[in-house]
This record gives structure tokens, C-alpha cells and sequence, in this order.
């Protein structure tokens, strides 16, 4: 029998949620960019032989999903498919991934008034990009006479090559096996070995050979960051400047770093923010307005070691994690907080009806929720879910196929501590300082990539960097203030643009002058702004103000008011600092 693990768990890939990466040592034909100073940057056109000359057959483009916003412009929009190497350290014309490309054209390269072509990589690795071309052009309406938009499925994304592996599983060895089963087989795979950011930066360069752009303007999102810092120390002569929205600490070796910022992250989100939202707004939720009370509560309700994994498995399954990512969407987790409190201290008075199992809560949990909030049909495809994973595991050794590319990337771009030991004790140490990371049940097994050796690691960035513009957001879950910063502040030719008050992953366009503005005008040629710029956030919803969740970021992009600057929680109903002074 052979069956299928691809990110396993709905909203939880082996490694983390959503997503990033780092570099490798490059082949005698592709010199390594780790001095200081940029030497001899490969030619890419050079190294793919016949692939170089290969004509683009544009077409209509297929959207997997809607397009955000729904009434996204894509009249001048057209997909094509093109092929790489496989291996761009030893190149073969005969050994090639496909890649499918999006362009949003609107000016010829060699018109006068051309002004870039900006190549954009929405993050995960795991969400198709192609609808990015039209999204960026979209909420970039100054740009659009003069630039050219493009945008594709990283290879083993979407509609470009899948790159799977095989391995051995054994029920007897249980979750820690099946990793370890994973790692040893799919690491020595020589197809997964090419789905790295290094391969992946070479795939951008010759994007950009074959839409014919001397160069391009690069914009990435969250794992983009880590991909757009590969790109940008191969190849910086062929980009005219960088926009990093929502950035990973590019400053590191390996991926390792971000799975514990992503824990603070998420809690940080859940405790300052999302708890302060629910106590102002105590005449919708009745849970009072004291969010220290609030989270109390929410965790004495789900104290139950079953309960707690039924709350998680709503959260995952309900796709109502998307709240840490976008803010907007407020409602529908504070819609869960309210409905797991009412279900956990009801099932907790009521000792004739004890919790049973995980995913009988679970489906108590969803027959509470108000289908006004979240729709019908999410709950029923949850409880669906839930009811798969709950399925007892087979009992008989079996031959699976793996082929999750945001673990592929993030083993193979750098070497991770090696050993489940190590990662026992480092999950058990955040367990007790991140509960809601715990209960969504990312603690409950090391990563994949504790088995998976790598001889990759992420290389300096030459002085000649381009010039990059890091956008930030204070309470960002996915990659958290402390990785934006450093990213922004020690890139060679970067400036930080931070987000107070702001919980948004990957914020362009955000819809105010201090974030679209600063951005449009850089991506349009303009002058880098000074090296930080702090701007104020937008209300969240029901609300006509924006409240201090943390601490006031000062100019130098620092809390003022404690030593450590990590409250655990705030007064919810002080008014946010006024930053438009500084614009």
C-alpha cells in the first residue's frame, strides 16, 4: 500500500506553520558569494545551455483559489511555463523542473518610460505565487504605466514540478520514527536536494533572463525574505533595489532560529493583542476587560490534557489561525476563545457528561460556533478533518511518499541541531512559556530536520547588497519583531520600516500613507528612507482607534518603559502613540 504525507496536518507542515531558508556552497561553475565584497556573479543563461534560448508560450492563467481582493485586476495578466536545470551546480538540458510564471505586462523593456520589472515571491514555502503579479500590481496603482509585474510557483509548488520522495513506515515506531524514517530517506533523495533557496534564487535570475529584463525589483514576503537575501548576494547587480515585507533574521545559518521566534510570536499575538481586543470589546464576547482574567480563564477552561488537544484541533482545522495573519479577521478567533471557554467550563461542571475523547470535544467546540462568524461549510470540512486524524494509524508497515517542499527547503538550507534528545528538552522549555503554541500541538514532536543532515548555510551578504526596505509589523505571529529588526538593521543597505501596534504577516499594501506611500516610492526609484521609520497602525475591527498592546515603540524602533520590554500583559484601553509626526 503506499499513501501520501504532504504537510500532514492540515494547518501544521512537520517543521512549522506556514513559513524560509538559506544558502549552499556553490560548484566550481557557480562561485560561492561569501566574501565580504561580491567577485563574479554567475550567468545563469551561461549555465542553462539550450534552455537559455527557449521561447515563452503565454496563456490564460488558472487560479488556485480567489484572488485577494476578489476584483484584482487581471486583464494584462498571462501565465507561462517554462524549465530549468535541476541542479544549477551541475546543470544537464536533459534534467529539468517546470516552472509556471505569471506576468502582469504592461510596458515594453527597452520604452524609454520603463521603469522595472518587479519579481515577487509570496512566502511558505508552500502557497502557489502565481496570483502575486496581479496582487502586487494591484496595490501598486503609481507603478503600473511603467512596470512590469511577475510573479511563480517555487519549484514543487502549485503548478510547477512536485518533487516527492518514498520511505518506510513503520505504525510500531511512532510519530519520532515516522520523522526519522522521513529524513533518512527523503535527505539522500538527489531531486529533493534541489529544492533549496540557493536553486531557487538561480530559478529567479533566470525568470528575469527570460522575460528579457536587464533587471529587476525584487519583492518577498516572510520566507521570501530569507529567499529574497539568497537572491540578493548571488546576484546584486541584476536587482535595482529589494522590498522585504515581514522579514526572518537573515543573519542566521540555518532555519532552526525560526521555529522558536515563531512560538513567541504566536503567543505574544495571542496574549498582547488578541486578548486586550476581547476585553475592549466585552459588550460582544461578555468574557470582561481585564485580558490577564481572560487568558486565565481560557486556559483553566482547557487545563484537560484531551480538551486542550480539541481546542487545538479547531483552531487548526477551522483555518481560523489566518486571524494571526491578518488582523481583520479578529472576530472569528475571539468567536473560538469564547465558544472553547463556554464548552471547556461546561464540560468541567458537568461530571454526568465527562470529556470522552479529543474529537468528541472537538465537535461539541464546533456545534457552538455562530455560523454568521464562521460558515457552515468551514465547520463541516473540520469536522471532516478532525474525524481523519482521529482515524487510528495502520497497523502494518507501509511504503508512504513525501512531499512537502516547506520541509525540503528548510532542512536542506542549513544544518539544524541534529537529535530528537535536544529537541525533548527545547519543546518541553517552551511548553512552559508558550501554551498556545503547546496546544495547537506544535510541541508535541522535534522537527523533521533534527534528522537531516545538511551541508548548506546561509552566506554573508556582500557589501553590495541591494538596497533593501524591511517592512515590519510590532506583533507579528509568523516572524516576530526581533527577526524583522535584526534583519533590517544588519542587512548591508537596509532600512526598517516598523508597524506599532500591527499584527499583520506580510502587510502591503496596508492602506495607509506611512506604510504604502514609503514603499510605492522606493519600489518606484525613489530614495531609501533613513535607517528606521516607525508609523502607526490601523484600528482593528469595531474599533475607531488603535490601543498600545505592547509597549510604545520609540524612533529608534526600541520599548520604552521596561527593562526587558516584554510585558506579559498591558492596560487595554491606553490610546497608541501618534506617529505621524515622524512621516
Amino acid at each position: 500500500m503506499t499513501s501520501t504525507a504532504n504537510n500532514r496536518s492540515g494547518a501544521r507542515p512537520l517543521i512549522a506553520v506556514l513559513a524560509v531558508v538559506s544558502m549552499g556552497l556553490l560548484s566550481a561553475c557557480s562561485p560561492t558569494a561569501a566574501e565580504s565584497e561580491h567577485t563574479k556573479m554567475p550567468d545563469v543563461a551561461a549555465l542553462a545551455g539550450p534552455l537559455a534560448d527557449q521561447e515563452l508560450s503565454w496563456d490564460d492563467c488558472e487560479y488556485v483559489g480567489a484572488l485577494d481582493p476578489a476584483d484584482t485586476d487581471i486583464s494584462n495578466v498571462q501565465c507561462a511555463t517554462i524549465k530549468v536545470p535541476r541542479n544549477w551546480n551541475n546543470p544537464d538540458p536533459t534534467k529539468t523542473w517546470d516552472l509556471r510564471i505569471s506576468q502582469a505586462k504592461n510596458i515594453e523593456t527597452d520604452d524609454p518610460d520603463y521603469n522595472s520589472t518587479v519579481l515577487i515571491h509570496p512566502g511558505g514555502p508552500a502557497a502557489p505565487g502565481l496570483p502575486f503579479a496581479a496582487q502586487i500590481q494591484q496595490g501598486t496603482p503609481d507603478l503600473r504605466a511603467t512596470t512590469n509585474f511577475v510573479s511563480f510557483d517555487q519549484r514543487g509548488i502549485g503548478q510547477s514540478s512536485i518533487v516527492e520522495c518514498e520511505y518506510r513506515y513503520d505504525p510500531a515506531a511512532g510519530e519520532e520514527g515516522e520523522l526519522e524514517a522521513i529524513a533518512t530517506a527523503c535527505s539522500d533523495d538527489p531531486d529533493v536536494r534541489t529544492v533549496t533557496s540557493e536553486q531557487t534564487a538561480y530559478d529567479m535570475d533566470f525568470i528575469r533572463h527570460l522575460v528579457g529584463a536587464p533587471s529587476v525589483t525584487y519583492f518577498g514576503s516572510s520566507y521570501g525574505t530569507w529567499l529574497g537575501t539568497w537572491f540578493g548576494s548571488l546576484f546584486p547587480e541584476n536587482i535595482d533595489r529589494m522590498v522585504f515585507d515581514s522579514a526572518l533574521d537573515v543573519t542566521q545559518d540555518s532555519m532552526e532560529h525560526f521555529l522558536s521566534a515563531q512560538y513567541t510570536g504566536f503567543d505574544r499575538q495571542f496574549r498582547l493583542h488578541l486578548m486586550n481586543w476581547i476585553a475592549r470589546n466585552d459588550a460582544v464576547y461578555g468574557l470582561g476587560d481585564d485580558p490577564e482574567a481572560i487568558w486565565t480563564r481560557y486556559f483553566a477552561a482547557t487545563e484537560q490534557p484531551a480538551f486542550s488537544k480539541a481546542a487545538g484541533l479547531v483552531w487548526t482545522n477551522t483555518g481560523a489561525l489566518i486571524t494571526f495573519n491578518k488582523n481583520v479577521a479578529y472576530p472569528v478567533a475571539a468567536e473560538l476563545v469564547q465558544k472553547i471557554i463556554a464548552e471547556g467550563e461546561s464540560d468541567a461542571d458537568s461530571p454526568a457528561a465527562p470529556t470522552v475523547d479529543s474529537a468528541s470535544a472537538a465537535s461539541r467546540i464546533l456545534d457552538r460556533l455562530d455560523p454568521e462568524v464562521i460558515p457552515t461549510a468551514l465547520v463541516d470540512a473540520a469536522r471532516t478533518q478532525i474525524a481523519l486524524q482521529s482515524q487510528p494509524a495502520p497497523a502494518e508497515p507501509e511504503t508512504r511518499t513525501f512531499a512537502s517542499t516547506v520541509d525540503f527547503v528548510y532542512c536542506n538550507d542549513g544544518q539544524w541541531t541534529q537529535g530528537a534528545e535536544y529537541w525533548t528538552a527545547e519543546n518541553a522549555k517552551t511548553a512552559a512559556v508558550a501554551p498556545f503554541t503547546k496546544q495547537l500541538g506544535r510541541l508535541d514532536a522535534p522537527p523533521l530536520c533534527a534528522w537531516w543532515p545538511s551541508e548548506l548555510s546561509m552566506p554573508d551578504p556582500p557589501a553590495d547588497f541591494p538596497e533593501t526596505l524591511v517592512i515590519q509589523s510590532e506583533l507579528d505571529a509568523l516572524t516576530p519583531l526581533e527577526s524583522g529588526r535584526t534583519t533590517g538593521t544588519e542587512l548591508p543597505n537596509t532600512s526598517l520600516l516598523l508597524i506599532d501596534n500591527e499584527g499583520a504577516h506580510g502587510a502591503f499594501p496596508y492602506g495607509t500613507d506611512g506604510v504604502d506611500t514609503v514603499v510605492s516610492e522606493f519600489l518606484a526609484g525613489g530614495d531609501r528612507p533613513g535607517a528606521i521609520t516607525v508609523t502607526g497602525a490601523r484600528p482593528l475591527p469595531l474599533e475607531a482607534s488603535v490601543f498600545e498592546s505592547w509597549l510604545p515603540l520609540d524612533e529608534h524602533g526600541e520599548h520604552t518603559g521596561s527593562e526587558d520590554g516584554q510585558p506579559l500583559f498591558t492596560d487595554p484601553g491606553i490610546p497608541a502613540l501618534d506617529h505621524s509626526a515622524g512621516r
